[in-house]
């Protein structure tokens, strides 16, 4: 029989790390809002130092079966961490996954109350925090000539209005809705956001 760990020392295991993988090369944020208003996504996993029953990884005679079910006994990992810890004991070994817990809690300790440092923005997050207001609007979308052709012809090759109906980091999702509506996807890196003088959202991108 395994000693799995209760509901409520999973939520103390995480909880204790701020949400946060203890691996100290991955620290992946481990939970986050959901679609649903009223339901929040976790990818973290309440791992076992030494294994919750005889012939897994680690595995300790020594313990009682309230010892392996305490959070004395668990370490906070993401899915990914916790499939290595498990799957290669000789690498990942107690002391170092205690080392884990104890680097991975005195950090989210130290940063209880404290403005986290700002994280340098990328081009691309900076194009989605600016087109994200607009989703599920109408905006413009622009064909731009470059090279000989902008010189000649001038930059806008094309422009039309299109509904905005999703943005991520990586690409847009544009197109018209109805019977005869359509869709495709820009790679965020193609897009050039611009705004109108009513402050109306452009998206131009190469002209194919």
């Amino acid at each position: 029989m395994r000693d799995d760990f209760t509901e409520e020392v999973k939520r103390i295991l995480a909880a204790r790390t701020g949400n946060a993988c203890s691996n100290p090369d991955c620290r992946a944020v481990t939970s986050g809002p959901q679609n649903d208003p009223t339901k929040a996504l976790n990818v973290g996993v309440a791992a076992h130092i030494t294994a919750a029953a005889e012939g897994g990884e680690r595995y300790n005679p020594t313990l009682s079966s309230q010892e392996r079910r305490h959070p004395d006994n668990g370490v906070w990992l993401c899915q990914t961490c916790a499939k290595l810890v498990d799957n290669d004991s000789s690498r990942f070994t107690e002391p170092l996954l205690r080392a884990w817990k104890t680097i991975a809690e005195d950090r989210a300790f130290n940063s209880i109350g404290k403005t986290a440092a700002p994280v340098a923005e990328s081009e691309s997050q900076r194009k989605l925090r600016a087109i994200m207001p607009f989703k599920g609007q109408m905006i413009t979308l622009s064909q731009v000539n470059s090279g000989h052709a902008a010189f000649m012809l001038g930059r806008i090759a094309s422009s039309s209005p299109a509904i905005l109906f999703d943005c991520t980091e990586f690409h847009v999702r544009v197109g018209k809705a109805g019977v005869d509506g359509w869709s495709r996807s820009i790679p965020m890196t193609d897009i050039e956001v611009c705004f109108d003088e009513r402050g109306k959202l452009e998206l131009r991108e190469p002209r194919a």
